[in-house]
């Protein structure tokens, strides 16, 4: 098994030796900051940390003068805020027993722009964004932090906590009103479901999501400590929220998956900074001193019904700005409609409840049944970058809406959860009529007389099953999975779904106007299932 985090062990080692930061006392901020972008009513929970951090060189703006407070920051951008701020800390170049060593990535070589600051900076201590290729890590520098890769990372690097161990770390996640868990009774259905979601296969892009896991104990409680990955999770939610430097909303919404600005970033900074100073040891990990104690006012949370940068359409150019990385609320709608538009070859990823989909970009413009979900994760992932001209320009426009009922428009429509991915087809408007269908159907049924279909089938180990449905009626299917339901509707049929690791898949049929049948017709379904790799 690939471990992309350090053991459980060496993190409670890192945390017994680093100090422990308490919360301090408040004061007012500042009004205004020297960026004219910067709206200090927009902003005002940010004006203070955005003035601090510029008088003291940790950051600059940009050559017209603006700050760009709402512009996602990337690893790299970081790396070297972090290098400024905290000058004394270097945790890559420490002697102590903890033998950290400057790591080697092979997307940051000597000749990075960053290259210092994030060798200096970062070490493998709850970095769940680091990668591999080939065996080898991959820093991902462009790649925009979400709060979610932030609160494992500043857990684990800087050992922060709010006061005494959790004795109920169950009954304190259940704050947490959008971070997905499960419970299990016993060690080996913990492990079983543990073996079959990738959360320790290195080799996946960084941004995935995995459930906390955990264990009902014999006196009742509940504990993380079963995982690795669920333990630094529960650890870090749990403390961030206790010092008040990333923290959930009143409605008790982390927004884990939302990316986070620049005016965010600074204030995250600056909140660092105050614990420091406030436990006394701030001499140990920077030379710059704030004059007082940062007021923690929450940082608002992304609108529903829109990215976190806005309400789209988004435009960037996909050589000069990196892949769009957003997170975006359906807010109650029903579906979602996804367009990309791009001179290069580019398609995308969707996070949602723990899955992930993969949208060729030929697939698109596609809808995506989101009514059971709260929040999405959308990433685009160009084909063949290496092959650009480093002169030329590769915009790019990504568009999404949102819908309660899927336009009516005579074209086939694709829809999802998150799981199955199909070729939208044609819409036809209406019933097909008498049919002829091909031999070899997995179920023939008259759906009048005999209901919906309901199989269950074995993968036996086929990474797909390809689905295809011929009735005589307008029917939908739904597949049940290990993680979720596909929801694919007929006109996009044939589809392929992904069942790498599943022990059975489940297919049911939904019709969509049972009521308007007549007694003396027949609405047959041939349903046509099929394994492959």
């Amino acid at each position: 098994m690939k471990m992309r985090l350090l053991s459980l062990k060496i993190i409670l080692a890192i945390l017994l030796i680093l100090p422990l930061f308490p919360a301090g006392p408040a004061r007012a901020g500042l009004t205004s900051t020297p960026f004219p972008d910067v709206d200090s009513a927009k902003y005002s929970w940010a004006v203070q940390s955005i003035t601090f951090m510029a008088q003291s060189g940790v950051l600059q703006g940009y050559p017209d003068g603006t700050f760009k407070p709402g512009r996602y920051v990337n690893k790299e951008e970081w790396a070297v805020m972090v290098y400024r701020l905290f000058d004394k800390y270097r945790p890559s170049l420490r002697s102590d027993a903890l033998n950290y060593s400057r790591p080697s990535y092979v997307d940051v070589p000597p000749s990075h722009w960053a290259y210092r600051e994030i060798s200096d900076t970062f070490v493998a201590v709850g970095d769940m964004t680091v990668t591999a290729r080939s065996g080898k890590p991959v820093f991902n520098p462009e790649y925009a932090f979400t709060r979610w890769d932030l609160a494992m990372m500043l857990y684990g690097l800087y050992g922060i906590d709010g006061g005494p161990e959790s004795t109920n770390v169950c009954g304190d996640m259940n704050r947490f009103k959008d971070i997905t868990t499960r419970l299990f009774n016993t060690e080996n259905e913990l492990e079983s479901f543990r073996s079959k979601d990738n959360r320790y296969n290195s080799e996946l892009p960084p941004g995935t999501i995995y459930p906390i896991l955990f264990l009902k104990e014999a006196d009742g409680t509940c504990g993380a400590n079963y995982d690795d990955y669920s333990a630094l999770a529960a650890g870090a939610l749990i403390e961030m929220n206790k010092t008040g430097i990333l923290t959930a909303d009143a409605a008790g919404k982390f927004y884990p998956s939302a990316k986070l600005t620049r005016a965010e970033a600074v204030t995250v900074l600056h909140r660092i900074l105050d614990h420091l100073k406030t436990r006394g040891v701030l001499g140990n990990y920077s030379s710059i001193n704030p004059t007082g104690i940062l007021r923690p006012v929450p940082m608002p949370a992304p609108k529903p019904g829109e990215a976190a940068e806005g309400p789209g359409p988004f435009d960037r150019d996909l050589q000069r700005d990196g892949e769009f990385n957003t997170i975006v609320y359906p807010n109650g709608k029903k579906y979602m409609r996804l367009e990309l538009t791009s001179k290069d070859a580019a398609d995308l990823y969707l996070y949602m409840n723990g899955d992930i989909a993969f949208l060729r970009q030929e697939e698109l413009p596609r809808y995506i049944q989101v009514d059971r979900v709260s929040q999405i994760g959308i990433k685009s992932q160009s084909r063949n970058p290496e092959k650009r001209s480093p002169l030329a320009a590769y915009p790019a426009t990504l568009k999404v809406t949102f819908y309660d009922e899927i336009p009516s428009t005579g074209t086939g429509t694709g829809t999802g959860t998150g799981t199955g991915i199909g070729k939208p087809g044609k819409d036809n408007g209406g019933q097909t009529g008498g049919i002829t269908a091909p031999p070899g159907a997995a179920a023939v049924q008259d759906l009048r007389s005999q209901g919906e279909i309901n199989q269950t089938f074995a993968p036996n180990g086929s990474k797909y099953m390809n689905v295809n449905l011929v009735s005589q009626d307008k029917v939908d299917v739904y597949v049940q999975l290990g993680t979720g339901t596909a929801f694919l509707k007929q006109e996009e049929l044939p589809a392929k779904v992904n069942v790498q690791g599943m022990s059975s898949v489940t297919v049911r049929t939904q019709s969509r106007n049972p009521e308007k049948r007549t007694s003396q017709q027949t609405y047959n379904a041939y349903l046509y299932v099929t394994f492959s790799n």
